[in-house]
């Protein structure tokens, strides 16, 4: 089972970019912790910047936004596992 949860939080990423443009995350930096990405899926522009959604090692999804007002990326909403008691 997961929970959406939704932040607005600044971010690091280490990342590459494919020969079509495509950005693909290594790691990013939040809460000081690094997060490793496992897997790389949806990406698309919007108004506001470019969105991607990543993958982390424990299942765990969120989405990554880079504004294009001030190019900075943020993280932005999060779906994570919830503990089962």
């Amino acid at each position: 089972m997961t929970d959406i949860e939704y932040f607005n939080d600044p971010i690091a990423i280490t990342a590459t970019i494919g020969p079509t443009g495509e950005v693909r995350p290594r790691h990013f930096d939040w809460r000081e912790q690094q997060y490793a990405v496992v897997s790389v899926g949806r990406q698309w522009e919007a108004e506001d910047g470019r969105h991607i959604l990543v993958e982390i090692p424990n299942g765990d999804r969120f989405e990554l936004h880079l504004a294009r007002e001030d190019l900075r990326w943020r993280l932005i909403k999060g779906w994570r596992r919830l503990a089962m008691v």
